[in-house]
């Protein structure tokens, strides 16, 4: 053997055993040579440069609250429209946040390599999240990424672990089916998969400025044997509020004895709960759901007004929401477990919010002042379905006052005659004084008055020179011959010489007009007229017209869907009657109603099973 040849088996013995070495040290950042280390400062997905490209968002991860992994998707339908098929394709408002999820992978680049160790997956948090090892919990299990374009074909795929101690703004990822852990500076907000973060979240579309009114149905269903619900009514409520003064007046309030409603008034010592009901107000203007079910396919169409099948009565009783049919007719009236609320805007709108059974429960974050973004801690919080439809309140729309229109000459006339005396205000005119007023006494004492005398002595007869009335200059005499100034307004002077109104000259009299002159007069009347009571009509119908496509815009929105609502969102929208009215000033409760079941009204529930 040659000593070239001893010297290249050597070398390559070193090199073997460097590597060795190298592969089995325990470290945060390699420094050795590598094949990943090609991809240091270099993008990790080549191909996806451009975050419009991206259809789809697929997120992963264990949510070590419920003890369960948490998968949740955003992609484009076949029409373009963003939906989120983890949640049964619900409409989603996804544009501006997918372009900030997407635009965190366009250009990451690796930092650096943490390991390639695959037993170290579990350290940096970087193991793939699966959900047949569930049982196992999550440690160490990270959070799976995935953006596809609209081809199905994957743009970027990435675990991403645990944050660097050294650096904040710094997380170790993996790429699937690769045992290498890089570093890079990651912004993991917009990667949310809180459901309310993707869609639209004003959930009501409408303005708590638009609320005049609030009609509170405060019941719930009881179970009576047999399989039967019985009524349980607490109290009825309709405010409205008064957007010039900024206060609420009860239009009706009723209270429930049993079956017997009693009128609630409210004493001189209580008020309306104003600080609540402008609660709910803003409520209703920033209502939040947490979550959605779709509802079967009959029940969307029945609830929009089409006779109701045994299976949708059946659907909607497992979601606490019952049709009761009226007796002899095909009509129902929907009761929901507990309660309604009905809310009218100005345009005439009114929604209905139904209140229905129970829905779970999630983890809601708990915010205050001190909690850092992310940070929030989470409390239990119990759900509970809602179901929104709308109506129009014609009440909003009443009838225009139409002018009566003239059918002859002789009635055009006395409704002339009828305007003319309404439109002369009856002027007071001020009688003519029969003789001067009398003088007034002076004011100060005379200067011939005897010291002596007392004051008010002065003997009768004598009159203080300061009180003889002045002599009166005799009018000037005019020349013979000189008309008097014309002037259209006549005056008169009182004792004093000062000019007073007494009456302005009535003008001249129009001419009669000929027969022929009213009759033109007349069709041109009822012309004006006509056309002025068409545009009321027109007016009226526009408005209704408005409003009836706004309800139908509204309800073709909520018809397929139960919404799913916090127990702290159904706490602000659900009003007691002892929150309702308190005492004046100081805020505490009055003493509520009974509110007992008492006899209950049976409700004629078909296909009602004893649940």
């Amino acid at each position: 053997m040659t000593e070239s040849s001893k010297t290249g088996i050597m070398a390559a013995i070193a090199a073997v055993s460097m590597f060795l070495a190298w592969s089995t040290t325990t470290r945060n950042y390699s420094t050795g040579i590598s094949t990943a280390a090609a991809r240091i400062k270099l993008p990790l997905f080549e191909k996806f440069a451009d975050p419009l490209t991206a259809a789809s968002l697929k997120i992963m991860k264990y949510d070590s609250d419920a003890e369960q992994y948490e998968e949740f998707e955003v992609a484009k339908d076949r029409n373009g429209v963003w939906t989120i098929p983890s949640h049964e394709n619900y409409p989603a408002d996804a544009n501006k946040q997918m372009s900030e999820a997407a635009n965190l992978f366009v250009g990451l680049k690796a930092l650096n390599i943490a390991s390639e160790k695959r037993e170290e997956h579990k350290m940096f948090g970087v193991l793939e999240p699966d959900k047949k090892k569930e049982a196992e919990g999550g440690d160490g299990v990270g959070e799976l990424v995935q953006f596809r374009d609209d081809k199905g074909d994957i743009l970027a795929d990435l675990i991403i672990g645990k944050v660097d101690a050294t650096d904040t703004k710094k997380r170790f990822v993996r790429i699937p089916a690769e045992d290498v852990i890089y570093v890079v500076e990651l912004n993991t907000n917009p990667l949310s998969t809180d459901f309310k973060q993707w869609i639209e979240s004003d959930l009501l579309k409408l303005s708590s400025n638009d609320i005049e009114g609030i009609g509170i149905r405060n019941y719930s269903l009881v179970k009576t044997g047999q399989g039967t619900l019985g009524l349980s009514q607490n109290y009825d409520a309709d405010l409205s509020f008064n957007v010039r003064d900024g206060k609420w007046q009860p239009t009706n309030l009723v209270v429930y004895d049993g079956r017997v409603a009693k009128p609630r008034e409210i004493e001189p010592t209580e008020e309306v709960n104003a600080t609540k009901l402008n609660d709910m107000k803003g409520a209703l203007d920033n209502l939040r759901i947490v979550n959605v079910a779709k509802k079967p396919a009959g029940v969307a169409a029945d609830l929009r007004g089409e006779k109701l099948q045994e299976s949708t009565l059946q659907a909607l009783q497992r979601r606490g929401f019952f049709a009761s049919q009226t007796s002899g007719t095909d009509s129902y009236e929907l009761y929901a477990m507990n309660g309604d609320l009905q809310v009218t805007l100005k345009d005439g709108v009114q929604y209905l919010l139904r209140f229905g059974n129970g829905a779970g429960a999630s983890f809601e974050p708990v915010e205050t002042e001190e909690t850092k973004e992310g940070e929030a801690p989470k409390e239990v919080s119990i759900n509970r379905f809602l179901l929104v439809t709308t109506r129009l309140d014609e009440s909003k729309f009443p009838p225009p006052d139409l002018e009566r229109v003239p059918e002859t000459v002789e009635e055009l006339k006395a409704m002339e005659a009828a305007k003319k005396a309404a439109s002369q205000p009856a002027v007071p005119v001020e009688p003519m004084p029969t003789e001067p007023p009398a003088a007034e006494p002076a004011a100060t004492e005379p200067a011939n008055a005897d010291p002596a005398k007392p004051a008010g002595d002065t003997p009768a007869g004598d009159t203080p020179a300061e009180e003889k009335p002045a002599e009166e200059k005799p009018a000037e005499e005019k020349p013979a011959g000189d008309e008097p100034t014309k002037d259209p307004v006549a005056r008169s002077q009182d004792a004093k010489g000062s000019a007073r109104l007494v009456s302005f000259q009535d003008p001249a009299p129009p001419a009669e007009l000929s027969d022929e002159e009213w009759k033109e007069r007349l069709e041109a009347e009822r012309e004006r007229i006509t056309k002025e009571n068409q545009r009321k009509i027109d007016q009226r119908n526009d408005r209704m017209a408005v409003g009836k496509k706004r309800v139908a815009e509204l309800n073709a929105r909520f018809a397929d869907w139960y919404y799913i609502v916090s127990d702290s969102e159904f706490k602000r929208l659900k009003i007691e009657l002892a929150d309702l009215i308190t005492k004046k000033g100081v805020g505490l409760p009055a003493p509520p109603s009974s509110g007992l079941p008492g006899s209950l009204p049976g409700l004629n529930i078909p296909g009602l099973s004893d649940q």
